[in-house]
């Protein structure tokens, strides 16, 4: 009889864990993978950047080199809108190869 009194105790603390976990781990790991995500793109993009900038020598090359970039991108999973100025991947694109002329 006793454990029958429990029981909405019991209950209340599953439920209680289960709001915690909802609340503080899920979001904690989906920040995470995504840290872990990002970190994956920027590294592929200095890679293909460099790669791009190898392959693709002379003046007037930079769009067949963005679309390089995309395309290697697209083939690891990202998605890239070379003709948007404004797409965070692109931006991305741009600051590498900033980062390759100051060196």
């Amino acid at each position: 009889m006793d454990y029958i009194d429990l029981m909405p105790v019991i209950i209340g603390a599953i439920t209680l864990i289960g709001a915690v976990l909802t609340a503080f781990a899920i979001p904690y790991i989906k920040s995470v993978v995504s840290a872990d995500r990002l970190g994956q793109l920027s590294t592929w993009v200095k890679v293909f950047v460099g790669a791009a900038e190898q392959l693709f020598t002379g003046g007037g090359r930079g769009r067949e080199k963005l679309q390089y970039v995309a395309d290697m991108l697209q083939s690891k999973g990202y998605t890239i809108d070379v003709d948007d100025t404004t797409d965070a991947v692109r931006a991305m694109v741009e600051a590498a190869v900033q980062g390759l002329v100051k060196e």
